[in-house]
């Protein structure tokens, strides 16, 4: 096997441009682990540097973009090797350029099976370069330019260099995080609190580094003349990348729920940024911009528009489920992310026909490696439809329309007995009473709802049918409906609502499921750190707010569950007292027998015993 080029040849000395915490325990980790297993490394080490440095979150920032096939990429600052695999999945050579040492030793560990990278470590402006390169990637390393390069405006001059090494139909990948990122006004860090909002208020006695407000990287663009751009938008940040924005798809109050903001144990929360968020965008959308925590800028003197609106990921989910959702002109396009998830991908294509067989209307079709959607440009989300029906007729106008989903959609799936259902196979304990009036459907889509739903020409039309299980009631996809449809949440009582289509009996039940499915679907690993406790400004711990209204009705049922377990201990433990009591007693009645048989008075009185016998039988023998 050939094996990367580690080059010293320019190694001077170190540049700590971005001092990480913990970085001994994260080499450590590299030099003992292949890059499949590091989420391994999660179960015993949650610390949110070490997700940073490892996750396959980090490569979230560039495994979407099209480069092109067999290009040259120079990645200038590629730290730990985060995304340097990435890049050479599809790219004919990619150098990689750190100035530390130990970090371009971790890198060259790290990725020492790819043959077509070259690992530089020294300072740039000692290196004598003899190429220039399709794609240069300036990944979170502009804010620490005056540590690289020693110049009047060292961030002008760190662009102006990138620039002198990009081919002149090249493109350059810039992220970096923004001055007033709503980040940056919702946590301080414990460790900066006598600098509070540091980011904003840039003291720079304080900071190495700088941020920028778009406004101002727009500018210093321009003078380092580096032509054309597209900004793109990554939630939380660059580097744990759950969605990406663009100025044609904004975030809205429907789909921010996709922020997984991560946060440091040293964090103070002021309030939570999908709050803040939240309370901009129903004010003025086009703001987001202004507050997005990071920007990744695709910069090109001759700019191809690539029709990429809006990119998605699970980061939360299991790798094997772990799909990227791309939305491409009027084209919704979903992929496995991973080797393992591939199988997921098949799943989903088998969905797709099921629907077909049942004559049921889809948006989705699929090739060989993807899933692809339509993007009803003539039609109208159903949600939007239930929710304005609801605040226009209200609630007996909002039973009419999950009745008249259900009928048209979910009865096609054939009704089937309840041997060996769902709650079976995920050992789930129940009664006959308790099933009692339940429908079970064979082909249980679980994610049959409003929000996977168009209406076009007065017709449904379903997509993004992810989830099947084997026999399942047709009310459990009816209540994960509304479990799922948080607008609707916000609007209505969701118990009155259960109690109306009469799902209150099954909702113990039904819960149980619910986070069956969940557990095998979603990652705790990542999710363990996703819903860490939060310190705020109070002083106080405190839960992650919808982690704890997602587990409030669980927790009940969890200390019932405790209360029902306790007294049934209670009672086994009364039942084999007691049957040790009999047993013991019939031990010692069976000691008397036996000594009483063996006894001489016994075989004396033995002809007595037989007298009597026969005078009691009449005579006879």
């Amino acid at each position: 096997m050939r094996y990367l080029k580690l080059n010293l040849d320019y190694y001077k000395k170190d540049i700590l441009y971005n001092q990480l915490d913990r970085e001994d325990v994260i080499y450590n980790y590299i030099k003992q682990y292949p890059e499949q297993e590091y989420e391994d490394i999660f179960e015993t080490d949650n610390h949110i540097e070490t997700i940073s440095a490892l996750s396959d979150m980090r490569k979230n920032i560039v495994n979407w973009y099209p480069f092109k096939r067999n290009s040259s990429i120079l990645e200038i600052g590629a730290g730990v090797g985060e995304i340097t695999g990435e890049l050479c999945k599809t790219a004919h050579k990619v150098v990689a350029v750190e100035f530390s040492k130990v970090r371009g030793e971790a890198i060259a560990k790290r990725h020492q099976d790819k043959e077509n990278l070259e690992v530089i470590i020294g300072n740039l402006k000692d290196i004598e370069w003899n190429e220039k390169f399709d794609y240069i990637t300036l990944i979170g390393i502009l804010e620490y330019a005056p540590c690289i390069l020693e110049a009047e405006n060292a961030f002008l001059a760190l662009l102006k260099y990138a620039k002198s090494l990009l081919k002149e139909d090249g493109t350059i990948l810039l992220a970096t995080n923004n001055k007033f990122g709503m980040r940056n006004w919702s946590v301080i860090n414990e460790d900066d609190k006598n600098v509070e909002f540091n980011a904003v208020s840039c003291k720079k006695s304080k900071w190495e580094n700088q941020l920028f407000s778009k406004r101002a990287l727009e500018k210093m663009l321009n003078e380092a003349e580096l032509g054309d751009r597209k900004y793109y938008y990554p939630l939380p940040d660059y580097q744990y990348v759950n969605v990406i924005f663009t100025n044609e798809y904004m975030p809205d109050k429907n789909n921010l729920h996709r922020n997984m903001a991560f946060f440091k144990d040293t964090d103070i929360i002021n309030f939570h940024e999908n709050n803040g968020y939240l309370q901009i965008i129903e004010d003025n959308q086009q703001l987001y911009e202004f507050f997005a925590n990071s920007f990744l800028v695709e910069i090109s003197q001759h700019l191809v528009e690539n029709q990429i609106k809006y990119v998605s990921f699970w980061n939360n989910r299991k790798p094997k489920y772990r799909l990227k959702t791309i939305m491409q002109g009027d084209k919704v396009y979903k992929y496995a992310i991973n080797e393992f998830s591939r199988q997921h991908i098949q799943n989903i294509k088998n969905n797709i026909d099921i629907l077909r067989r049942h004559h049921i209307n889809t948006l989705d079709e699929y090739d060989e490696e993807k899933i692809i959607s339509r993007y009803a440009t003539n039609g109208k989300p159903y949600e939007q439809v239930v929710i304005e029906e609801y605040e226009n007729k209200g609630m007996e106008r909002l039973i009419e329309l999950i009745h008249e989903f259900s009928e048209k959609l979910i009865q096609k799936l054939e009704l089937t007995d309840s041997d060996n259902n769902v709650l079976d196979y995920y050992r789930i304990a129940y009664t006959k009473e308790e099933i009692e009036g339940l429908h079970f459907v064979k082909y249980g889509l679980i994610d049959l709802n409003f929000q996977n739903c168009f209406v076009i020409n007065k017709e449904l039309y379903i997509y993004d049918q992810e989830w099947i299980e084997d026999k399942v009631p047709i009310e459990f996809i009816v209540y994960r409906q509304m479990l799922m449809f948080e607008q609707l949440r916000k609007k209505v009582n969701i118990d009155a609502l259960y109690e109306r289509l009469g799902f209150l009996k099954y909702q113990t039940l039904f819960d149980k499921l619910e986070q069956a499915i969940s557990n095998k679907i979603m990652s705790d690993k990542i999710c363990t750190v996703w819903n860490r406790p939060m310190k705020n400004v109070r002083g106080l711990v405190v839960e992650n707010c919808d982690l704890k209204a997602k587990n409030t009705t669980l927790d009940k049922q969890l200390q019932q569950e405790q209360e029902q377990n306790e007294k049934n201990r209670q009672q086994l433990e009364e039942l084999l007292k007691e049957k040790e009591e009999r047993e013991q007693t019939i031990d010692r009645l069976n000691q008397s027998i036996h000594d009483m048989v063996n006894s001489k008075s016994w075989k004396i009185t033995k002809p007595l015993r037989e007298v009597t016998k026969y005078l009691s039988n009449g005579g006879n023998k």
